[in-house]
């Protein structure tokens, strides 16, 4: 075995750590793939952050988790793959949609991931549940709005993770940078929630306990 001696070396280590250990990994790639083959407009980034994901969910024993932001299913399934929840995904691609639900089925959990077809503006006030794990990876416009939402529906102690926070880096002209850029203040600002950002820029906030006294 050869011990990575370096930044890059030890970078590569981890990823191809990762990557030889996803029970998903097929589908990312297929994202990936989905995304090359239809251009900067289409609204598939799948998470590099999926064991992470599986992890979290795990460690924090969630039962009801949310997602909005589906894709074709990746980062659905490694939250599921993590707890012994139900997890609901809001997709507003009914393209996307429908290929994770086939991908969805074909990986074996069909009983305990569901996807809601529509625009998280729309969904997101009609739900009321206390969800213990919340997943933002949706349209950087809707960013702020959907936050509002979180805030209501993340129980005290909750973790709300952030993805594709600097979605810039890959597409400069990305409709609504300027909330992206908002949301990402509000998290850190916000004295309703403990936030991290780690590297990547992945975001992990954890809502106090006593957030309620806060709003």
């Amino acid at each position: 075995m050869n011990e990575p001696t370096s930044p890059e070396s030890v970078a590569e280590w981890i990823e191809t750590a990762h990557r030889q250990r996803d029970p998903f990994e097929c589908i990312r790639r297929a994202s990936h793939e989905h995304r090359e083959m239809h251009g900067p407009e289409c609204s598939v980034y799948p998470t590099s952050s999926g064991p992470l994901l599986s992890v979290l969910a795990a460690t924090i024993r969630a039962e009801q988790i949310l997602e909005v932001g589906c894709g074709l299913g990746y980062s659905a399934l490694c939250l599921a793959h993590g707890s012994d929840g139900l997890v609901e995904t809001i997709e507003r691609d009914p393209e996307h949609a429908g290929l994770a639900e086939l991908e969805i089925a074909r990986a074996g959990y069909g009983d305990r991931i569901r996807v809601i077809r529509g625009q998280a503006a729309d969904i997101l006030p009609e739900l009321d549940g206390q969800y213990e794990l919340i997943f933002s990876d949706g349209d950087p416009e809707e960013m702020p709005l959907d936050l509002e939402h979180f805030f209501r529906l993340l129980r005290p102690r909750g973790l709300l993770v952030s993805a594709n926070l600097f979605l810039a880096q890959f597409v400069p002209d990305l409709p609504g940078i300027e909330q992206m850029a908002e949301y990402r203040q509000r998290i850190l600002e916000d004295e309703r929630l403990l936030t991290a950002i780690v590297p990547g820029g992945l975001a992990l906030s954890c809502l106090r306990g006593n957030a309620a006294s806060l709003q």
